[in-house]
């Protein structure tokens, strides 16, 4: 058996087990324990429970005032041994607010004005989690700013069936109460980006985030050019229409651009863009290579936008995203955009047809085989085995032979526990091997653009099961078992003889034997 001791966890009163790799909230629900979740990614704090004892590690960094209050985040945690949860004491994790005003702005729209009942730093642009009396929550972008008034304001959304939003927009009292959680995010405005432009796009309801980071930038002084696209299919939908035509009457650095995807763009009386805010924003020519990008919206949109942004120079830590977290895990596209991507003729020549492009890659995984941070994903995996078969990948791309069988991104990265900034890490070491090579900058951004995006299907909080035939399979990283014939062991090399435990494990297709395994025989 295993010499591994199991990790058990126990909560209201049952037990249960948790496999090896999982989190402690994949665990508790496939056992069928009530425990409360959204967004599976660490930020949405939905899940949030009180530990009593035991020790747990996250996969992602945690506020220190949660770990300090003694309380953890299960859809990112792990567990070895034995530990105890409780439900969550919200008094000691959040700050008590009060429902104060309500007004519809437009378009489903509404403002909420919240008073927390002690101090709270924030800033406009950024996030809340908003949290009921019983338990329900959702996050909503801050629309106002601190030198506002006493109150903060969200914009919500009224959907039709949405426990939150109606609740929110139509029934909760005035002077009802409910918990925050600490405002997250980096979808604000700093002091530091005075001098650069600022690109602000939103859909729906994110207009009034950006409008936020807008007006703090203005009253902050700001000194570069500041543009806001908000997007909507329908003109009853651009709700604040009117304010943001007068902050631009205001300020002569700040300029607004609504765009309508609907049929009826051309009877909106004033000048709009007819077509989707991202081919408003990121026309033929634009170069962002100064600017900060701040993106606000629906998560199709954010997605978009980043591509974009960085195909026309952007930064990656200069783009700040909020996208509306639909909750749960993603559910993985690549199939569907590599079907999307069409050849790139001159990239592809640039990169003499193939050989400069095993060239990069070999100079980008001697980098990446002696990195801290990515060389654990590759151990055990033969260097020119990971070369050839993203060569074979991006070739493929490249060059529209559309040839390419192997694995595409979600399967290939299902078991890795990837954040935000190792991606980013990654393509900042991938563009120094490109330079290296002397590829021209702007076929650079053409192949950042096409790696970014595949960031929803690599990036993820959790290690994830294979996608066969569209359905996504358990998990498995390794399984103790007997042989039935004789084999060899492949960390010492010596024979196994049949009816012994061996450990195979998955992800490398690699056999060891019961002392290189680390297995204890009863």
């Amino acid at each position: 058996m295993d010499a591994k001791a199991e990790s058990i966890v126990h909560y209201r009163g049952e037990r249960y087990v948790v496999d090896d790799g999982e989190v402690l909230l994949d665990a508790l629900l496939r056992r069928g324990a009530n425990a409360a979740h959204s967004c599976g990614k660490g930020s949405c704090h939905t899940c949030v429970l009180r530990l009593e004892s035991g020790a747990v590690s996250h996969d992602k960094p945690i506020d220190a005032a949660l770990l300090d209050s003694g309380h953890v985040l299960p859809c990112v945690a792990r567990v070895r041994g034995e530990v105890r949860l409780a439900p969550p004491e919200l008094e000691r994790l959040s700050i008590g607010a009060e429902i104060l005003s309500r007004r519809e702005l437009g378009g489903g729209v509404f403002e909420i004005g919240l008073a927390p009942l002690k101090a709270m730093e924030y800033s406009g642009g950024q996030h809340v989690q908003v949290v009921r009396e019983d338990g329900l929550s959702r996050s909503y972008s801050i629309a106002s700013l601190p030198d506002d008034d006493f109150l903060f304001r969200i914009h919500v959304r009224r959907v039709a069936g949405g426990a939150m939003s109606e609740w929110l927009c139509d029934r909760a009292a005035i002077g009802e109460r409910v918990n925050l959680f600490a405002p997250q995010g980096e979808c604000r405005y700093r002091c530091d980006m005075s001098g650069r432009s600022l690109l602000l796009l939103a859909t729906g309801s994110g207009a009034g985030a950006m409008r936020a980071v807008a007006r703090d930038a203005l009253a902050s002084g700001h000194r570069g050019a500041i543009v806001l696209y908000h997007g909507v299919r329908d003109a009853r939908d651009l709700y604040l229409h009117d304010a943001l035509v007068d902050l631009a009457r205001e300020h002569a650095s700040f300029r607004y651009v609504p765009c309508l995807s609907g049929a009826h763009a051309a009877d909106w009386p004033d000048p709009v863009f007819a077509g989707r805010v991202t081919a408003a924003a990121f026309g033929p020519g634009t170069d962002l290579a100064s600017t900060e990008v701040f993106l606000c919206g629906l998560p199709a949109m954010v997605e978009d936008a980043r591509c974009l942004a960085v195909g026309a120079g952007a930064l990656r830590s200069r783009i700040h995203a909020d996208p509306f977290d639909p909750g749960g895990l993603v559910t993985p596209r690549d199939s569907e955009k590599i079907a999307r991507i069409a050849a790139d003729p001159a990239l592809w020549e640039a990169l003499e047809q193939g050989p400069r492009l095993k060239r990069v890659l070999e100079t980008f995984y001697e980098r990446v085989y002696v990195d801290e941070r990515l060389s654990p994903f590759f151990e055990g995996l033969p260097r020119e085995a990971v070369i050839d078969k993203q060569y074979a990948f991006l070739a493929d791309l490249f060059s529209g032979k559309r040839e390419y069988f192997g694995m595409k991104p979600y399967n290939a990265h299902h078991w890795m526990v990837i954040s935000d900034d190792l991606f980013d890490y990654r393509e900042s070491l991938f563009e120094w091997a490109l330079r290296r090579h002397d590829v021209p900058e702007p076929m650079i951004r053409r192949w950042a653009a096409l790696h970014e995006r595949f960031r929803a299907e690599i990036v993820k909080p959790v290690a994830r099961g294979l996608i066969i035939d569209g359905k996504e399979q358990p998990l498995r990283t390794h399984q103790v078992d007997r042989l039935d014939i004789d084999s060899v062991c492949d960390g010492c090399g010596e024979e196994i003889p049949a009816g012994r435990p061996v450990r195979y494990q998955f992800r490398l297709g690699t056999l060891h034997c019961e002392h290189c395994a680390g297995l204890a025989v009863a």
